[in-house]
C-alpha cells in the first residue's frame, strides 16, 4: 500500500492537478462492508480549485466483488463511473446552509483541513456503486440455515437444507 494522496488546496490554487492513481487489489480498506477487490482500480481525471470550491472530475474503472446475500460467495462486478464532485471547506458552512444548497449541487461534499484525501473519495464512490443486495445468480440456493453449508456446492447432511 502506498501513502494517501492529499489533494491540497494550496497546490490547486496555483494550478489544476492531473489525477492518475492506480490502486492495487486491497489498497483501500473495504472489509467492513463485506466487499473484496476482484482486481486493481484506476482513477484518472483532474482536480482544480475555483471560488466554488475544490472540483474533482474523475473516471473510476476497476472490479470489485461484493458478497452474495444468499451464499456469501463473491459477486465480481465492474465499476466504471464518471464523477463530477465539488468539495467546499466545512468552515464556510453555517448550520442552516445545508437547507439552501441548490439541487444542481447534489454531488457536493465538505472537507476540513488542507484538502481532500483521494483515497476517501474513491472509497465513498465504491460504496455508492454497490448494489443494495448482491446475488451471484438468480438460481443461488444460499446456505443451509442449520449447518451453514453452501447449497450450490454440496448437499447438507442435516436435512434442513433439503427442504
Amino acid at each position: 500500500m502506498g501513502s494517501a494522496v492529499l489533494l491540497a488546496v494550496r497546490d490547486l490554487v496555483r494550478r489544476p492537478l492531473a489525477v492518475e492513481q492506480d490502486y492495487p487489489r486491497g489498497a483501500i480498506a473495504l472489509e467492513d462492508v463485506n466487499l473484496d477487490w476482484a482486481g486493481p482500480l484506476r482513477v484518472r481525471g483532474e482536480a482544480r480549485w475555483s471560488e466554488a470550491g475544490l472540483r474533482l472530475r474523475l473516471r473510476l474503472e476497476g472490479e470489485i466483488a461484493p458478497v452474495c446475500a444468499r451464499c456469501l460467495g463473491p459477486v465480481p462486478m465492474d465499476i466504471s463511473r464518471s464523477l463530477d464532485l465539488l468539495y467546499r471547506p466545512a468552515e464556510t458552512m453555517s448550520p442552516d446552509d445545508d437547507l439552501m444548497l441548490p439541487s444542481a449541487e447534489a454531488e457536493i461534499g465538505f472537507f476540513r483541513g488542507e484538502g481532500v484525501e483521494l483515497d476517501e473519495v474513491v472509497r465513498e464512490q465504491i460504496l455508492l456503486a454497490l448494489p443494495m443486495r448482491a446475488i451471484c445468480s438468480e438460481d443461488c440456493k444460499g446456505l443451509c440455515p442449520q449447518c451453514g453449508v453452501n447449497l450450490n456446492l454440496e448437499t447438507c447432511n442435516c436435512g434442513a437444507g433439503a427442504a
